[in-house]
């Protein structure tokens, strides 16, 4: 199963933390699920992500983790919700126009992180997700995304 950022057309692959052709990025790797209810992603952050509490991860870390993984997610379930095919033809990039994060427990670190992105809403124009970070069985943030679908520039 090909992960929905490596469909992404080259000019949307530059992300620092989804983009497959940024050299010194995360490479993020976001996927449907087989029910296509959902999309997940895993990650296990370095130590050098750590926030002012020893140990723990970075809450900038998380969000964008959120918009990173939620944007992707975005692409894919608008797909889904409209039956059609993840392909890197039927792909439209979509991006953040609102994120909000709820900090519910400390992040440790050295630990697979599990972000999960559930559909809201979706429509022509705009997905809303309801966002989770899992750290083993433990949520440790939650948020919430509007991502609206890109709109190229008009050629001049």
């Amino acid at each position: 199963m090909s992960a929905i950022q490596d469909l992404y057309a080259p000019e949307y692959s530059h992300c620092w933390g989804c983009g497959a052709a940024h050299p010194y990025g995360l490479h993020l790797k976001s996927y449907l699920s087989d029910d296509h209810a959902y999309c997940y992603c895993h990650h296990t952050p370095d130590a050098v992500y750590t926030g002012g509490v020893p140990d723990n991860l970075y809450g900038g870390f998380i969000a964008m983790l959120f918009d990173c993984h939620g944007t992707a997610a975005a692409a894919a379930l608008y797909l889904a919700a409209h039956e059609e095919e993840l392909t890197a033809e039927s792909l439209q990039r979509f991006i953040t126009a609102h994120l909000e994060v709820d900090y519910l427990a400390p992040t440790p670190m050295g630990v697979e992180l599990e972000i999960r992105a559930y559909p809201v809403e979706v429509t022509d124009r705009k997905v809303i997700l309801s966002l989770e970070l899992h750290c083993g069985e433990r949520i440790t943030a939650r948020g919430k995304m509007v991502a609206v679908k890109h709109r190229r520039p008009a050629a001049e």
